[in-house]
């Protein structure tokens, strides 16, 4: 019997029009779809409505990996296995991890990479990704690397730590909620006021301004 391969799927931040036509094309013949807490459901309401959904909520570590031993399992009975992923599931997302485990029991698997939320976002707020970026997620951030830009994800919880520890040639963005509906952004500099609140799921951006681009910030956006 030929195994079909399990598919993980990038469904991008939250917008569903900014899922792939490949990603379509993928969830359109699923038997069964995985999926996180972050994942739009509308996306499989409308590309997979017939698919069996197995919700698995915000999981780390051995409850993810049960998951994917389950979906092997079904792979290998002939179904077409998808796990739909917020975002890219390259960047934080385990897209990787549960295709290295897929293949070293046997069972083909691919990745169909998403638009992830730290693009939709400079894409929206003109934020310039030029120079030496760092990409880090909570609990694992390193805020002293030196990087033109850092993006957090996940980092809503040490928000005001990393406010703390901003310098004079820095200033700090903070998209909320990234193309949902009640998407907010916030602007910080070393001096502002620490007093507020943030919904998650959050960026936060960390951009070092230097000459020609602080200009372009300051009148872009």
């Amino acid at each position: 019997m030929v195994i079909i391969p399990i598919y993980v799927v990038g469904a991008g931040p939250w917008d569903p029009e900014l899922i792939t036509l490949k990603a379509i094309k993928v969830l359109k013949t699923a038997d069964i779809v995985y999926y996180g807490s972050l994942v739009n459901e509308g996306i499989i309401k409308s590309y997979a409505p017939n698919a069996r959904r197995v919700y698995m909520g915000h999981v780390r570590g051995e409850d993810h990996r049960k998951f994917v031993r389950e979906a092997i399992e079904l792979a290998r009975k002939g179904l077409n296995v998808v796990f739909l992923k917020n975002g890219d599931p390259t960047i934080f997302g385990r897209g990787i991890e549960i295709c290295r485990e897929a293949i070293n029991s046997g069972v083909p698997c691919e990745i169909v990479p998403g638009v992830s939320s730290f693009t939709a976002a400079a894409a929206k707020y003109l934020l310039d990704l030029r120079g030496t970026i760092v990409l880090t997620a909570y609990p694992n951030v390193d805020i002293n690397m030196d990087a033109n830009v850092k993006v957090i994800f996940m980092g809503t919880s040490m928000i005001k730590e990393l406010m703390q520890k901003l310098r004079d040639d820095e200033e700090m963005i903070i998209v909320s909620r990234v193309t949902y509906p009640d998407e907010t952004i916030i602007r910080i500099s070393n001096n502002s006021d620490p007093d507020f609140n943030v919904e998650p799921p959050s960026l936060v951006f960390i951009l070092r301004r230097r000459g020609e681009e602080h200009e372009g910030n300051k009148h872009g956006t």
